[in-house]
């Protein structure tokens, strides 16, 4: 019997839409952590893949949309085309809850 069959699998987040969240990108450490603002959550459960959660999101920093695009050749230009998907297993730490709350950075 598969370890999956008969196994009820929840998807459960500590984040919610306004947060603000410290990213590492899924292309490696070439592309330095960034922050971003989530604007939608969007679940998957594909039929044969595990389940995932992954956020439209935006970039909050102006400094760091440009460094992406000089550096990273990432086409982002503030304020306009700051638009990007996280998946949620990429949040390296929260900064603030839904706008009302500081937290430590770290950074």
């Amino acid at each position: 019997m598969s370890p999956g069959v008969g196994n009820i699998t929840v998807i459960s987040t500590m984040y919610k839409k306004g947060d603000i969240v410290l990213i590492k990108s899924a292309a490696g450490t070439f592309v330095p952590p960034f922050h971003v603002k989530l604007i939608e959550r969007i679940e998957r459960k594909p039929p044969k893949d595990p389940e995932y959660i992954m956020w439209r999101a935006h970039l909050t920093k102006p400094k760091e949309a440009d460094k992406l695009r000089k550096e990273c050749h990432i086409p982002f230009k503030f304020p306009n085309e700051v638009e990007t998907f996280v998946c949620e297993t990429n949040i390296i730490k929260l900064i603030k809850t839904d706008g009302k709350k500081e937290l430590s950075t770290g950074h």
